[in-house]
């Protein structure tokens, strides 16, 4: 299946509620309001981008987001993806890929020397999908609450 990526723009309140549910598929919570907030803080001028696919009702059936950022040991950016979620039904249909895909045309055009990808440790099944398309484990990160 080839799906349309689009870029989000102005969510509407259709769109937060689709976000908020795939979101809590990676078991997050949050509600409209406060993604609404979030979403303003993750715009182009900082560097964010938020791509969907919709179905053919217009509900979101996917979305990725990507960061582009610079480090103190590199003369090039790096991009980061740092949301990539199907919906349940829809998966299978190839719209990970294609959102996988989309995200790494934008990192080159921003000409990012290196891509990531975000995942949680217990995720094994996103591990497999991004090692399939030739992402590797790369150290490891360290959280700590503020």
């Amino acid at each position: 299946m080839t799906a349309t990526v689009e870029s989000l723009g102005e969510a509407t309140p259709d769109d937060l509620v689709d976000l908020v549910h795939l979101i809590e598929l990676l078991g997050y919570s949050v509600d409209a309001e406060r993604l609404a907030a979030r979403l303003g803080h993750l715009d182009s001028a900082a560097g964010y981008e938020t791509w969907v696919v919709r179905d053919e009702g217009g509900r979101i059936s996917a979305v990725a987001g990507g960061h582009v950022l610079w480090a103190y040991n590199a003369d090039r950016p790096a991009a980061q993806l740092m949301l990539l979620v199907v919906r349940e039904d829809a998966r299978r249909e190839g719209l990970g890929s294609q959102l996988l895909s989309h995200f790494e045309a934008w990192a080159r055009s921003h000409d990012a020397a290196s891509l990531a990808a975000v995942s949680a440790a217990a995720r094994e099944n996103a591990h497999r999908f991004y090692q399939k398309r030739g992402y590797h484990a790369a150290g490891s990160a360290y959280t700590k609450m503020a």
